[in-house]
């Protein structure tokens, strides 16, 4: 029995490059909500080539509204909405692998499409002193409940971050960036196949491929792009504030200091709206 959480953001889907592609009420929008949607399909189907015997879908970008339900693979269920206890991997905590499509590169990465890091208003986030990205933050997450990242898709500058971080883990590349806001993708065609066929392989070998590791306890620093931000974020009981920009907060283990960090920035971005 295989029980798979795939996760779906949109900023590494192929074909999106700028901010209107995945800011809800554009028509730019509208059209890679279906393409989301249908590189979720392409895992979805995957995983079960490969013997899964129940998938969820975690639709994972911005308000976490954007999968088309009647679109999706009815074979698979969807998470969506906010109010997740794990956010991004919520479901992790009932499945054995997970597979994480449309990522994109942590803040500050470049040539790498609309990279970021939870937040624009995010400009670094460190987890127990490293620079890490919603890649890194997520498979810790998903490693807390015993789950290891099997496959992760994106552009070309997200697999050389995960090459370095979590080298067991596939990558399924669909785009190449030259800046922040253009890129060159491959065939749609082409990027279904290659998440399907890659998620296939991945699951097949998920035995042999260990949760991502986190000692206890876990500490977080961001570094804002404004002192504005860090002093809203400090506001957050248990989050210090340790220079104009930067607060520090840490947990007995990752869960409980995510928790305390989503609270803190969503502090830090209601002072900046």
């Amino acid at each position: 029995m295989v029980r798979v959480l795939i996760s779906v953001d949109m900023e590494g889907i192929a074909g999106v490059t700028g901010h209107q592609d995945v800011q809800p009420g554009t028509a730019a929008y509208e059209r890679f909500r279906r393409q989301m949607t249908q590189e979720a399909n392409a895992a979805v189907a995957g995983a079960f080539d490969a013997g899964a015997t129940a998938v969820t879908v975690n639709d994972s970008h911005d308000g976490m509204r954007n999968v088309l339900y009647e679109e999706l693979d009815e074979r698979a269920s969807l998470v969506s909405g906010t109010m997740k206890p794990l956010d991004m991997v919520e479901g992790a905590q009932g499945a054995e692998a997970a597979v994480f499509i449309g990522y994109h590169a942590m803040a500050g990465s470049a040539p790498a499409v609309l990279a970021h890091t939870m937040s624009g208003i995010v400009h670094c986030w460190r987890m127990n002193g490293e620079p890490v990205g919603e890649t890194q933050i997520n498979a810790a997450l998903c490693g807390h409940h015993g789950v290891p990242v099997a496959l992760v898709s994106g552009d070309a500058c997200l697999a050389e971050e995960v090459a370095a971080t979590l080298p067991a883990t596939r990558t399924v590349v669909v785009k190449w960036a030259t800046d922040e806001t253009t890129a060159r993708s491959v065939p749609r065609v082409e990027a279904i196949r290659m998440i399907r066929e890659g998620t296939r392989d991945s699951l097949r070998g998920v035995g042999g491929l260990a949760p991502w590791p986190m000692a206890s306890p876990v500490g977080f620093e961001i570094e804002f792009s404004t002192p504005g931000a860090a002093a809203a974020a400090s506001q957050c009981p248990g989050v210090e504030r340790r220079s104009g920009r930067v607060v520090e907060m840490s947990g007995i283990d990752v869960v409980a200091a995510y928790r305390l960090a989503t609270v803190a920035l969503s502090l830090a971005m209601a002072s900046v709206s």
